[in-house]
């Protein structure tokens, strides 16, 4: 039930970012994902809001990176854009 739950709010999260163009926010801090998932979701419990992110995060739809610090920054990836894929082919006689 509550596995269910977080993938109907996920998809809400991940329209609501969408629509705002997240990732041309850049890296922010997991707090301000927190405010925008309690806002759309309507969430109060850090459980619930902590939970869908977690998801999220597992769901590759994050681009993580250490800050020096011990956390880290998180970029929302843009759905329209296509993986690049960089192969190189080396051949030696």
């Amino acid at each position: 039930m509550l596995k269910n739950n977080v993938i109907k709010d996920t998809k809400k999260v991940v329209e609501y970012l969408t629509k705002k163009n997240a990732w041309e926010h850049g890296y922010i801090r997991y707090s301000n994902y927190r405010k925008m998932i309690a806002y759309v979701c309507g969430y109060n419990k850090v459980y619930f809001i902590r939970k869908i992110f977690l998801y999220m995060v597992e769901e590759e739809l994050f681009i993580r990176k250490k800050t020096d610090k011990r956390s880290y920054l998180y970029k929302f990836k843009n759905p329209n854009e296509m993986t690049k894929i960089n192969k190189t082919i080396t051949i030696t006689f």
